[in-house]
């Protein structure tokens, strides 16, 4: 039987927001940019000339984690065809408290799996997927570029000076996952398990991605999760985009963001 992904303990959840934050206070460094406090949107830094940057660095990239409220105010979901509504109706689909959710899982689950199919056709759609990609990492216009740190191999810290940022445009993001990437439901992997319970994203017959409903605790229950494989994504960006500019030794720029990023390009030189 195989073994089933137990939810991230606090502690763990805990580790990894500090180290995302020292991330980014490391990049904002280099750059000689500045990190955004307080925020509730997707810009972690903004440079010195004030363009917005998400900084990504674990080995799994959390992109949203949304309540129902949020997406029922966020109205730029609710922009791309019948996506921001699929996803209410997903978490719809669970009981509001969660014990009733614990004394009868099956029901909620059952309750899912067409609301996953729909949503799973839904970004089938012309134009649609695109769309949906920008929204989830780049709040459709707020954010400009993607700077990545690739997740540390040997289970031991980097050195700061050692550390080695990639950035990408959100315009070259989009345009080059949104066709390789294929939609796809989850499938069941033993008998204790059900098909069509999340929407996945594949790549060479890998899941890269996945949209799910968190249900594992009181705190994380009735929550659209969607979270991405953070060093295969930065795989199929560096292969997919010739053009880069080695930045003194911790920064690669890559594609539109060479032309758009000259007077960072020349800060750091």
């Amino acid at each position: 039987m195989a073994k089933k992904r137990r939810a991230m303990t606090s502690e763990a959840a805990s580790g990894k927001k500090k180290q995302g934050h020292k991330n980014e206070k490391i990049f904002s460094d280099l750059i000689d940019g500045k990190v955004v406090g307080g925020r509730t949107k997707k810009t972690d830094v903004l440079d010195s000339d004030g363009r917005s940057y998400s900084v990504k660095g674990n080995k799994y990239w959390q992109v949203f984690l949304y309540s129902r409220d949020r997406l029922v105010n966020n109205t730029e979901f609710h922009d791309i065809g019948s996506i921001a509504n699929l996803m209410i109706d997903c978490i719809d689909a669970f009981p509001e408290e969660f014990k009733d959710y614990e004394a009868d899982k099956q029901v909620a689950k059952k309750r899912l799996q067409p609301i996953m199919r729909q949503l799973k056709d839904e970004l089938h759609k012309p134009g649609i997927f695109p769309m949906f990609l920008s929204k989830a990492f780049f709040n459709g216009l707020e954010v400009k570029y993607l700077a990545i740190l690739p997740v540390e191999q040997s289970g031991k810290e980097t050195p700061i000076d050692e550390k080695h940022y990639h950035i990408f445009s959100a315009e070259d993001v989009v345009r080059v996952l949104s066709p390789k990437l294929q939609i796809k439901n989850s499938k069941a992997r033993n008998m204790n398990q059900m098909d069509d319970l999340k929407v996945v994203l594949r790549y060479n017959n890998k899941n890269m991605s996945e949209f799910e409903i968190r249900n594992d605790s009181k705190t994380h229950y009735r929550e659209a999760k969607l979270r991405f494989h953070g060093g295969p994504t930065l795989s199929i960006l560096r292969s997919s985009i010739d053009s880069h500019v080695a930045v003194g030794s911790q920064v690669t720029i890559y594609g539109r963001a060479i032309h758009d990023l000259a007077t960072l390009i020349h800060q750091l030189s």
